[in-house]
């Protein structure tokens, strides 16, 4: 017998709910692209209208307007246009439908350094039919791709046999603690004389024991569907449970070739959990006697200290052939870029509650920055991306301008994680960084920080636990974005002053 999947009329109301929210949220996008559009257009045109009025409107003569006006009132989606003069008096209106209601576009006419007159432009509002008989596709498509997801879920969702032989032995016990069934020991003539009886007492109690799991499957837990078979033969039942009890530690087959669980609930084997509930897996680094990657998962730990280390892409090994005399000046002015950076950054009202913890310097080897919070919630993670941005947008102005004065200078490459990583990043970044590129190696509670600001994509072909939890910054949003320029002009302005 077929079942239905559990809660599939439920399913139906959120499939129909995401349905008209598609459709909702693609009117809104639609109608203000094309409102975006229409208003775009609309200027264009009203510039060039202004340009051919300015001769009749000044003589006021209207048979003149009218005519220049009648090929802009043909457009669709121009309603209406209305000329006054210089004294606000309507010369001309004209149009489809001038008792539209729309979006308004008014400009001056302006002759030399005169204000003759001024002209109005009242465009059409889209309708919503406007709309879906230009998307029509696409909400078809959408309702299908819905449709589709709906009955996927009625198929691979239906229970399972292990799922009703599971329920057949919770009814059984929960038949034996009713004391419903005849327990084992008493007479096998006790049990046949009484074999009419029992198949119906099975049949009540089953019904009873759906009836008392009703409300837990009504505040979430998974409905199993019931053969009702048992309702008309009262002996099906009966055998059924006596199958059933016949055999109590049946179990479906389970394959362990992937992984097989251990006395302590972990999974072992090949990408599996060991015995003490740390991930292993074929071909990543792994040693027994190290603390090794089971030990130091950066998805585990807490964010207390966010830190940037700041790197130089030397390739060359150019810094090394620097002279003394040059190198410290260089690093003197990095230095101070970092500092004025780090003073603007503090600035933003994202980032209350952040603090240096200590006074980074350049050498030869770039320079180490921590941030920690003052409070619970203080970004600290957001902190460190964020100046590691800002400082690399800075390092590519102030680069090109010592390319252009002929004098020494190199890109960074930076790297954000907690305290506990930074030794582990830094390693990734002499082997997976170049110029101007921003590694990460936060903690899940310090990527929880970045979300809708800040984009990160992760290592190509990782061979490593540490370099698949590494990623490179990707992009910024918009607002992001225009916090970093603000912190870039802050720190050159304040250069220049």
């Amino acid at each position: 017998m077929t079942y239905l999947a559990p809660r599939q009329g439920l399913f139906a109301i959120i499939i129909l709910i995401s349905f008209f929210i598609q459709t909702l949220l693609l009117l809104i996008s639609s109608s203000q692209q094309i409102d975006e559009l229409k208003m775009q257009t609309g200027e264009r045109m009203l510039v060039q209208l202004i340009e051919e009025v300015k001769l009749p409107l000044l003589s006021k003569d209207k048979v003149s307007l009218s005519v220049l006006t009648g090929r802009y009132t043909s457009e669709n989606n121009v309603a209406s246009l209305t000329i006054k003069d210089i004294d606000n008096e309507v010369l001309l209106q004209t149009g489809q439908a001038q008792m539209l209601e729309g979006d308004n576009i008014e400009q001056p006419v302006i002759l030399g350094d005169t204000v003759i007159g001024s002209v109005q432009m009242t465009l059409r509002k889209t309708s919503n039919g406007e709309i879906i008989a230009s998307q029509w596709l696409f909400i078809l498509g959408s309702f299908i791709t819905h449709l589709l997801i709906w009955l996927l879920y009625g198929y691979i969702a239906r229970p399972t046999r292990a799922q009703l032989a599971a329920l057949s032995r919770e009814v059984q016990d929960y038949l034996i603690r009713q004391n419903r069934l005849p327990i084992a020991g008493q007479g096998v003539s006790t049990a046949t004389s009484t074999s009419g009886q029992a198949g119906l007492n099975i049949h009540q109690a089953l019904g009873d024991y759906i009836k008392a799991h009703q409300d837990s499957t009504e505040t979430g837990d998974t409905k199993i569907p019931v053969d009702n078979s048992a309702k008309t033969d009262p002996a099906i039942g009966q055998s059924a449970l006596q199958r059933s009890s016949s055999q109590p530690n049946e179990h479906l087959p389970v394959d362990y070739s992937a992984g097989s669980v251990s006395s302590e609930g972990g999974l072992s084997a090949n990408g599996g959990l060991s015995a003490n509930g740390s991930l292993s897996a074929n071909g990543a680094e792994h040693n027994s006697n190290s603390d090794g990657a089971t030990k130091a998962l950066v998805a585990d730990r807490a964010l207390k200290v966010a830190s940037v280390q700041i790197h130089f892409y030397d390739p060359n090994s150019l810094l090394k052939t620097l002279a003394h005399e040059k190198s410290e000046p260089y690093f003197a002015l990095c230095t101070q870029l970092l500092e004025r950076t780090i003073e603007e950054l503090l600035k933003q009202q994202i980032l209350f509650g952040i603090k240096l913890k200590n006074k980074p310097i350049f050498d030869e080897n770039g320079a180490t920055v921590e941030f920690i919070g003052t409070t619970s919630h203080s970004k600290v993670g957001l902190a460190a991306m964020m100046l590691a941005k800002a400082y690399v947008m800075l390092n590519q102005v102030t680069y090109m301008k010592h390319r252009e004065l002929q004098r020494f200078a190199l890109e960074i490459m930076v790297g954000v994680s907690d305290q506990e990583s930074s030794d582990k990043l830094q390693h990734l970044m002499l082997n997976n960084a170049k110029a101007n590129d921003i590694l990460t190696l936060l903690p899940v509670e310090g990527i929880k920080q970045l979300r809708g600001l800040i984009q990160l994509s992760s290592l190509k072909n990782p061979t490593t636990v540490y370099e698949r939890d590494c990623a490179h910054l990707d992009g910024v949003s918009d607002s992001m974005m225009q916090r970093l320029i603000n912190v870039r002009d802050g720190v050159l302005l304040s250069a220049l002053s």
